[in-house]
């Protein structure tokens, strides 16, 4: 089935998914004796031949095949990658078999998820490793004809980036994107519905979803956020609500009824293809099936909404009051300073800045690293990944460079703007293929091979030229923003008239265009500079700009009739500009420096994500403590001291570790309110975890002599248990608790509660952690913990999962249920302080 013929039946008729697989197959017994459940396809295709059946027989008409995690870098680890085309093949066939046996008619589904690891910075994955992972995915379920392709249960933005991206280039036929929440409406990485909306609809994806997640209840009033931002057909595959355990077995308590209830409930927002996942079952397809098989679509609304989006949030850009605000000062052009720390790869300067124009009002931010003498390219991508993390609004991505435009684009959370391109048919043919691939709005600037157009006319016939090549090669016009230019009005008299001039017309000829200016250009080489420049902004904007790049914590309500007859070209308008404020010096905030410690540095920098100065700020903590110590001891004046072995040496748990450990673990506390209050998000947690990782592992390297004893001997085994292939989660408490100063000591994936128990033997830990994601291998902590009493070991044991509950770790034994890896981190820094009482108090808690 093509892609046409796909989103004409969507249009028609509701369509029916499949539902739950791994549940079903768990239930029946059918994922004994393999490394993967994708391994059935070959070794035991009758099993999940039996599943298809079934649901078949209920009233599917798309059915998911079992490639959910056919992807090289998954099937590697389960030693299945010279197996992956053959799983892939099969998995395609079975289902038509399946469907030829009924003598029905079915759309093979190609089912893509996630790949287990998180894309940088997040991860160590590179998005092209994950884009080729996906690629060849794609690659092979287009070789065997699979009808659409599915993307689900994805939880990361920039994973969910690389799918689509990677199925378009290899799959003619549809592509459906489906991504996960929790009940709070947000992933674990912090992206809400709108962000998934505009990052799926800009790259292409032909339907959107949602699936996994949460029982129908909750999952129905997500689905009417995407009826209501969206004009895509709209997929719903909920859970059969959240899974409980019931005499140690597995439960999803909602019932067919519920289920129904709230699915009609989402087919009355719009939404037109149905299932179910974890917990649902043929009844409930075929309960859908008698509801809903071959319903009339609900007609929705049109809408139409212009976002821009971050990794968190998205903005309709058409709600925002004019002008809307690019943040210019993340450019190095003119700061030595900026300059400086590109040269040596470093973004303290960019991440300040990005702060400081956030909190003054910028709704997105420009980043430009084209410096003489560096790398663009990989500075760009490091400023991306450094800033998008610490911001929440959209980046406009800055340069000449098609490849680093590229580079940057692929690596961002979101859906950027690029600036920019003009009409010299080179660039045209090279960035703007670059801003239709990813979906990504595009600055055209009025100018082509012949330089800066004199008339108003010619910059419009520039415009003209562009628009027609965007027609060509199919980039909307919407996604167009025209810059028509502000030049500097002291050397082009009548120049500021002729562009607030083309504005006009250009809002005329191209309604679907925007415009932007980048507006202090117009009053170089004048006094008092910001007086024309808020002069001209608010003139634009009477003229219809919708964007100004501009220092939003400049003063721009600012309107001076002198400067208005300057910019309007009147005679003598500038001799009397200059006369006026010629003696004008601007006002600034005076602020007296705080005379920020190294310890509160250190404190701010973990807080903060920021590693680049980590090293300095603990020496320096070193030094001054080294110096300290020799002058209590030895009476010395400290500043005559030199930073010398003798005085690192003469450092204990009283001077520089203590400093240290008492900065990261404070700024880590902090952290973690955060991320309970939702001001933080995982990445967050990611990058202070980094930073305080980094910090102890420079103490712990120079003062080898410590005698901490919060880190000495503080050893914690973390794995994943037996039947249980997911790791993620555990990899994350892995680095948190990594960044406390404590040892990891991580056994992988599927690990057996003997192994797990000889490693305990073996280096006495003070904590074991029990991962689980899946309800099934939940019982097996509990043979873990029956084994380590049964050995007498005296470690605690902290279990958590999606699945986990503090009932469960209650029933089973368990020292301490964690639901995330900031609670965790207090309890074992409790465990580890050998607090029974407070022990207690937090199992109470949780």
């Amino acid at each position: 089935m093509n892609k046409k013929n796909f989103l004409n039946l969507l249009n028609e008729k509701v369509l029916l998914l499949d539902g739950a697989t791994g549940t079903e197959l768990s239930r029946k017994d059918y994922i004994k004796d393999i490394a993967a459940v994708e391994e059935l396809n070959i070794k035991f295709p009758e099993r999940i031949a039996d599943i298809y059946s079934s649901y078949i027989e209920a009233g599917s008409d798309i059915l998911l095949a079992n490639t959910f995690g056919a992807n090289p870098i998954r099937m590697k680890k389960h030693n299945l990658l010279d197996k992956t085309e053959e799983i892939i093949k099969n998995g395609i066939n079975i289902l038509r078999d399946c469907a030829k046996k009924q003598n029905k008619e079915i759309i093979a589904a190609g089912d893509i998820s996630s790949i287990g690891e998180y894309i940088e910075p997040l991860g160590k994955l590179s998005f092209d490793e994950a884009f080729d992972a996906f690629s060849m995915q794609a690659s092979l379920l287009a070789k065997y004809n699979a009808d659409i392709i599915v993307i689900e249960t994805m939880t990361e933005i920039k994973e969910l980036k690389a799918a689509i991206l990677a199925a378009k280039d290899n799959f003619k036929g549809a592509i459906i994107a489906q991504m996960t929440f929790s009940q709070d409406k947000i992933t674990p990485s912090g992206t809400d519905l709108k962000s998934f909306i505009a990052m799926a609809e800009s790259l292409g994806a032909d339907a959107i979803g949602l699936n996994c997640s949460v029982g129908s209840k909750e999952l129905a009033d997500m689905s009417k956020i995407l009826t209501e931002n969206t004009n895509l057909p709209i997929s719903f595959k909920p859970n059969a609500g959240m899974p409980i355990l019931v005499n140690k077995e597995t439960v999803f308590p909602e019932t067919v009824d519920e289920f129904i209830e709230n699915s009609l409930k989402a087919y009355s927002y719009g939404v037109n293809m149905f299932g179910g996942c974890c917990g649902t079952n043929p009844q409930y397809i075929k309960a859908l099936s008698k509801e809903l098989k071959n319903a009339k679509p609900i007609k929705r609304k049109t809408v139409s909404k212009f976002f821009l989006s971050s990794r968190t949030t998205a903005y309709n850009l058409d709600e925002i009051r004019k002008p809307i605000i690019i943040g210019e000062r993340i450019n190095p052009t003119g700061k030595k300073k900026f300059q400086e720390e590109l040269l040596k790869n470093r973004f303290t300067y960019a991440k300040d800045a990005a702060r400081s124009q956030t909190e003054s009002g910028a709704n997105i931010l420009d980043i430009n690293t084209g410096i003489a003498g560096a790398d663009e390219t990989s500075l760009l991508v490091n400023a991306v990944n450094q800033i998008q993390e610490i911001v929440h609004i959209p980046l406009c991505i800055d340069s000449s460079n098609p490849k680093s435009l590229q580079e940057a684009v692929k690596s961002c959370a979101g859906r950027p703007l690029i600036n920019s391109v003009n009409g010299e048919k080179e660039k045209l043919e090279t960035i703007m293929p670059i801003a239709k691939k990813y979906g990504c709005p595009l600055i055209a600037l009025a100018t082509d091979e012949k330089g800066i157009p004199k008339t108003e006319q010619e910059r419009l016939d520039i415009a003209a030229k562009i628009v027609q090549y965007a027609d060509k090669i199919g980039f909307p016009r919407k996604n167009l923003i025209f810059d028509y230019l502000s030049l500097a009005v002291s050397a082009s008299v009548g120049q500021t008239e002729r562009t607030l001039n083309a504005i006009k017309k250009s809002k005329q000829l191209y309604p679907e265009c925007k415009t932007v200016l980048g507006i202090s250009n117009i009053s170089f080489g004048l006094p008092a500079r910001q007086i024309l420049n808020s002069t001209f902004l608010k003139m634009a904007v009477e003229a219809g700009l919708d964007f100004a790049i501009i220092n939003p914590s400049e003063d721009w309500t600012i309107h001076d009739k002198k400067a208005q007859s300057v910019l309007l070209g009147k005679e003598n308008a500038i001799n009397e500009y200059i006369t006026a404020y010629s003696g004008f010096k601007k006002q600034t905030v005076q602020q007296e420096e705080e005379n920020i410690s190294p310890a509160k540095k250190l404190y701010l920098s973990v807080l903060r994500g920021d590693k680049n100065e980590v090293q300095d700020i603990v020496n320096k903590i070193i030094d001054e403590a080294g110096r300290h110590e020799l002058s209590r001891h030895c009476g010395f004046d400290p500043q005559s001291l030199p930073c010398s072995d003798i005085a690192k040496q003469a450092c204990n748990d009283s001077g520089a570790f203590k400093i240290v450990n008492d900065s990261v673990l404070g700024a880590l506390n902090e952290v973690g309110e955060k991320f309970a209050a939702k001001e933080y998000f995982l990445p967050q947690i990611i990058m202070s975890a980094e930073v305080a990782q980094n910090a102890f592992a420079i103490i712990k390297g120079v003062l080898k002599n410590s005698q901490n004893q919060n880190v000495k001997g503080s050893k914690i085994i973390l794995a994943t248990v037996k039947g249980d292939m997911h790791d993620i989660g555990k990899n994350i408490v892995g680095a948190v608790l990594e960044s406390y100063g404590f040892e990891i000591i991580d056994l992988g994936v599927n690990v057996s509660a003997e192994t797990i128990i000889a490693k305990a033997k073996e280096i006495n830990p003070i904590i074991i952690g029990l991962s689980a994601l899946m309800t099934t291998t939940m019982p097996e902590m509990e043979t873990v913990i029956n084994l380590k009493k049964l050995n007498a070991i005296p470690a605690k044991i902290i279990i958590g999962g999606a699945a986990v509950t503090a009932k469960f770790a209650l029933e089973i034994g368990a020292d301490f249920y964690a639901k995330d890896a900031i609670e965790g981190a207090k309890f074992v820094q409790t465990a580890n302080k050998n607090n029974p009482t407070h022990l207690k108090k937090l199992h109470t808690n949780n």
